[in-house]
This record gives C-alpha cells, sequence and structure tokens, in this order.
C-alpha cells in the first residue's frame, strides 16, 4: 500500500504538476469572478517559476545531500560484499530493442565494475525491480544482467534482487539475501543524491553498510548564482524535490529515525 501511496504523493507534489495545477486553479477562480485571488496565485507561481528557472535551486539542494560524501571514496582492504542499487537503466526500452539503455545515472553500473572486478572473492547483489505500476516486468535487474554478461563478468557471483519496487524494499529484500554477519563489511553502490536515503533506511534495519557514492551532480564548491540555463535548472529542482520529498515521507513513515 505504501508503495501506491508514494506515487500518489509524487504526483500530488511534483513541482511541475503543482505548477499546471496552479495554472488551471488561477483560470477557474477567474472565470469565478475571484480575481483578486487568482492574481495572488498567479503571481506566486510566477515568481516561484521564475526563481528556480534563473537560480540553480535545484542543484543547491542536491549538493547539501552529495557534499557528504565527497570524502566517501576509500574501498576497505576487504570487502565481503557488494550492494548496487538499480535505476540506472531503462528497461522499457531494452525490452523494445534488446538493446542495453542506460540513462543519467549510469554511473550506477559503470563505476561498479571495477569494484566487481577488484574483489573477486565478494559477493555480489544487484537489486532493481519495476517501480511501474502496471508493468512489473519491466524490471531493472534484467538490463543489468545483460550489462554485466557483455562485458565480461562472472554472473554466477551475482543475484539480481527484482522484486524491489522502490528504495526501501532495495535494502529490505537486499538484506535478508546477504544475511549480513556483523563483522561482515557491505559496500553500497549508488547514486549521491540519492545516497542519504538508502544509507539511512539501512542504519534503521540495523545494517552497518559502507557508501561509495557515484553519479554526483554538482561540484565539491557550489554557489548559488543566476544562470540562464533555464531547462537544466527546472530538471534539477524536479530531480531535488524528489529526493528531499523521499526524505520526508520515509521519516513520516517510520522507515528512516531521521530526515536528513
Amino acid at each position: 500500500m505504501s508503495f501506491y501511496f508514494s506515487k500518489i504523493l509524487w504526483l500530488i507534489f511534483n513541482p511541475f504538476n503543482v505548477f499546471i495545477f496552479n495554472i488551471f486553479l488561477t483560470i477557474i477562480l477567474f472565470y469565478l469572478r475571484f480575481k483578486k485571488l487568482s492574481k495572488y496565485i498567479f503571481l506566486i507561481n510566477f515568481i516561484f517559476i521564475l526563481l528556480i528557472s534563473f537560480f540553480p535551486i535545484g542543484n543547491y539542494l542536491i549538493h547539501k545531500i552529495e557534499k557528504e560524501y565527497h570524502s566517501y571514496k576509500s574501498v576497505p582492504e576487504h570487502v565481503d560484499g557488494i550492494l548496487i542499487l538499480g535505476g540506472a537503466t531503462n528497461p522499457l526500452i531494452f525490452k523494445e530493442y534488446g538493446q542495453i539503455s542506460l540513462n543519467g545515472s549510469a554511473e550506477r553500473l559503470v563505476e561498479s565494475v571495477e569494484i566487481i572486478k577488484n574483489f573477486k572473492n565478494s559477493k555480489v547483489i544487484f537489486s532493481g525491480g519495476s517501480g511501474i505500476i502496471k508493468r512489473p516486468d519491466l524490471d531493472h535487474s534484467q538490463v543489468a544482467q545483460y550489462f554485466y554478461e557483455k562485458i565480461g563478468l562472472d554472473i554466477d557471483r551475482f543475484v539480481f534482487e527484482d522484486n524491489s519496487r522502490n528504495t526501501y524494499e532495495n535494502i529490505l529484500f537486499s538484506k535478508k539475501i546477504a544475511n549480513p554477519k556483523v563483522n561482515e563489511k557491505w559496500i553500497l553502490i549508488t547514486s549521491a543524491s540519492h545516497m542519504k536515503r538508502a544509507m539511512l533506511i539501512a542504519e534503521n534495519q540495523n545494517w552497518n553498510i559502507i557508501p561509495y557514492a557515484v553519479d554526483f551532480k554538482t561540484l565539491r564548491k557550489f554557489k548559488i548564482r543566476l544562470n540562464f540555463r533555464l531547462l537544466s535548472n527546472l530538471n534539477s529542482f524536479q530531480e531535488a524535490s524528489h529526493e528531499w520529498l523521499g526524505l520526508i515521507a520515509y521519516y513520516l513513515m517510520g522507515r528512516t529515525s531521521k530526515i536528513f
């Protein structure tokens, strides 16, 4: 039930959806002769869009999450297991054309290859089912398996967990598979902006896991400055909203012990 609830929440609070809803609301209120109220809503909406378009507010919010992992790139000498989270592939395109299709988080797969090769005796779990409600067959694991096979890795080392539909289930199901002992060292590979949520879930599940962040979106030193990369700023704000809303929602649902 919480999976469907989270989808509904994102549908409601997606910044682009909020913007479109407010446009419709101002039109309705205007024709219902609430002209003053409609003007206020339009003005607020307009200022909001201007701010997130001309200032990299989204990148700033992403940077706030990523900066904790700027110094976490070191890997211990011994690693018992490697957990890679899905979300870097496009299962629909893969199913349509039979070719590997990667998205903007491709580093989750690409960067994991070297780690897997360096620790030949470690267990490897790739966790990624389908996050699409009506298409449970579109899981990320099938694409990942094809990817690792194609570059020549030993697939027998892998467990491809394909039932998880979100980050919470990624960690929950993977821990059951890993059954980690207290002294075991596991590495978690996922996007830097996604790492905080995953780590908080693991902490709540009493799984002491080492973060290996990839797919950084911002530089180490970041300043908010006016720029004209309007579409990029809008997309970044949407991505940042997704992560921050996820952090808040998981805390409210009791899946983590803190928001940040």
